[in-house]
């Protein structure tokens, strides 16, 4: 069993070297640039964008105005944050090669990655995400076209299989070999099947076994909601690293105590200035990007997660949901997350 200071390390990923291998994951609706600069700030060394289809990169729009409007706000990013992951949810094998070419090109990403791993009922639906671990034969195609593109390293986000039966577990272990061999240079394994979602408990054990078979580095992710938990699992796995997601959000802080329990240091409470400095920042980085009304929209959600653990935060919750502009949003994060 590892040290627990050997369990954060540099990480190489392809061509690609990483200064540590704690990850912000992509989500859905969440890992915007503002969140990704909030993380890096604290120690993440790859932050990704949220899910994108080829098709939307590729967009057909004059040359002039570069990509679709949705392509836009995915690729949003500053000098601060790199390196970059773009995560792919693609379909069919030209497009997803045409976009990657396309980042390469451009120098939109430092990294891509194939999702096969989301659960959205519209996503499967579409063959998309998840569904794609019921066809390994598509699946490697899409790798491989992938690969070819570009010189940028190709990683894949999986899941245990598509339902929790041994011959769908058999099947991803199966895709995720055939990828290392066709050049991916990393697989993140959320430790859940695609039939679960995101309830239950993540299954660490097997995220161990696919990083004790397979030839290339695993991510492991799934239930790393606190810095004890990363740690936790990073020793009893022993993969290559941590892949954090909703861990993050409303404590982009996460990365910088995992690091300080690493290093046997007792991370400092995290106080409400800085809760609120970083909401508002968060809130300002998401204005900037999108406008103020739709920041609101999307803090509606995401001030929840900042208000976890503090004296009444239910109602804090509640306020924060009912601010109808961004003034009131502000008003209403300084009345709950004033020094006490």
């Amino acid at each position: 069993m590892l040290e627990t200071a050997a369990l954060i390390h540099p990480l190489r990923l392809g061509r690609l070297l990483l200064a540590g291998n704690l990850v912000l994951a992509p989500m859905h609706h969440h890992s915007h640039l503002a969140l990704r600069l909030l993380c890096r700030r604290e120690g993440a060394a790859l932050a990704h964008t949220e899910m994108v289809t080829p098709e939307d990169l590729l967009a057909v729009r004059p040359v002039w105005a570069g990509p679709g409007r949705k392509a836009d706000h995915v690729l949003a990013s500053t000098p601060q944050d790199r390196p970059l992951g773009v995560q792919l949810l693609p379909r069919d094998a030209g497009p997803l090669a045409e976009s990657v070419a396309m980042l390469a090109e451009r120098g939109a990403a430092d990294l891509v990655d194939l999702n096969f791993a989301c659960p959205s009922r519209r996503v499967v639906a579409d063959g998309r995400g998840g569904a794609l671990l019921r066809s390994a034969d598509l699946a490697l195609e899409l790798v491989e076209a992938a690969v070819r593109a570009s010189h940028l390293p190709v990683t894949l986000k999986m899941r245990l299989g598509f339902t929790d039966a041994a011959a769908d577990r058999d099947r991803a272990l199966a895709i995720a070999r055939d990828a290392a061999s066709a050049g991916a240079a990393a697989v993140t394994l959320h430790a859940r099947t695609v039939g679960q979602g995101y309830g239950g408990r993540a299954d660490w054990t097997t995220i161990a076994r696919w990083a004790e078979t397979l030839p290339i580095p695993v991510f492991g992710s799934g239930d790393l909601r606190s810095a004890e938990a990363v740690l936790a699992m990073l020793r009893q796995t022993c993969c290559a690293g941590a892949g954090i997601a909703r861990g993050a959000l409303g404590a982009p802080w996460i990365f910088r105590q995992v690091r300080q329990r690493a290093a046997g240091e007792i991370p400092a409470p995290v106080e409400r200035r800085e809760r609120r400095e970083t909401l508002l920042e968060h809130f300002d980085g998401l204005a900037a990007q999108f406008g103020e009304d739709r920041a609101v929209r999307l803090m509606r959600v995401l001030g929840k997660y900042y208000a976890r653990g503090i004296p009444g935060a239910p109602k804090a919750r509640a306020a924060l949901q009912a601010a109808s502009s961004a003034a009131a949003f502000r008003r209403t994060v300084h009345e709950w997350f004033q020094d006490a």
